[in-house]
């Protein structure tokens, strides 16, 4: 055999290995290729999770914020009712304080007239029983 006629066969052989190769590259790189697909597809689909992850998040900080405001309103709501209702039970409590202590000066005036004409009349029947008095003795002592 001589050497020229071994170059087909070794070509074809070269060849052979030569399109293996290129085939293994080229499925490698194919995969590669879609790993790196897949890899992106994934990081998009987990940035649209977290986008609605976020989203719900957002949300339900809103609603309790929006609760909290509710009844934060409904406590100052609440306070202010209260407050007025204090100021008028005060407003109440003062005027009852008021028209009690002038039932007392009125009752206190009462009985110091009371009193006084009592005091005027003892004393008009003390002098007269003084008078009454005076009048036996003054007659005893002329005797």
């Amino acid at each position: 055999m001589d050497f020229l006629q071994l170059g087909g066969p070794i070509a074809a052989v070269v060849t052979a290995f030569l399109s293996f190769f290129g085939a293994r590259r080229m499925i490698r790189h194919e995969r590669a290729k879609e790993e790196l697909r897949h890899a992106e597809q994934q990081r998009a689909e987990e940035m649209v999770r977290q986008r609605a992850a976020d989203n719900l998040v957002d949300q339900a900080r809103a609603a309790v914020v929006a609760e909290r405001d509710q009844l934060l309103g409904r406590w100052q709501q609440t306070l202010d009712e209260a407050q007025e209702e204090r100021r008028r039970l005060v407003e109440d409590h003062r005027v009852e304080i008021e028209r009690v202590r002038q039932q007392a000066r009125w009752e206190v005036d009462r009985v110091r007239r009371e009193s006084a004409a009592i005091v005027t009349h003892l004393r008009a029947q003390f002098a007269e029983r003084l008078d009454d008095r005076d009048e036996p003795q003054g007659i005893e002592q002329k005797r």
